[in-house]
């Protein structure tokens, strides 16, 4: 189950990515409200730790750090997370589904507004999701 809730978290952190480099430039402000929201909503929702003591939904920020280091586009870390999606339909409830919707908004609106690309993949978002 551990491996399963990894690929889920690295996938969300793909997901949360897309949307930051989706005008070409990932802030600070962004960075910095992922790792606000992962602090505060998803450590508390994920009491499972890996093998070597690491909460799970740290797994979120792993994802995105690697996306970003890697200098995945937006379109091949959506992707990612469409897989991990699709590999783990199960652990996608209507509660989770909730809190990526709702932090992949926080991380749209944190330089004060959606952008057109960024709009562009919350609808993907909500197609990936019905």
């Amino acid at each position: 189950m551990n491996e399963a809730k990894e690929e889920l978290y690295a996938g969300l952190g793909y997901l949360f990515y897309s949307i930051a480099a989706s005008d070409g430039h990932v802030s600070d402000e962004e960075s910095t409200k992922l790792k606000k929201i992962v602090q505060q909503h998803w450590i508390p929702v994920e009491p499972r730790q890996d093998e070597v003591g690491t909460d799970l939904a740290y797994f979120i920020e792993i994802g995105y750090d690697y996306a970003y280091s890697h200098k995945l586009t937006p379109a091949n870390a959506f992707g990612r997370f469409k897989e991990a999606n699709a590999a783990h339909p199960d652990l996608f409830d209507a509660s989770t589904r909730n809190l990526v919707t709702r932090t992949a908004q926080a991380v749209a609106d944190a330089l004060g507004g959606r952008n057109q690309q960024e709009r562009h993949i919350l609808e993907q978002l909500k197609e990936v999701f019905s």
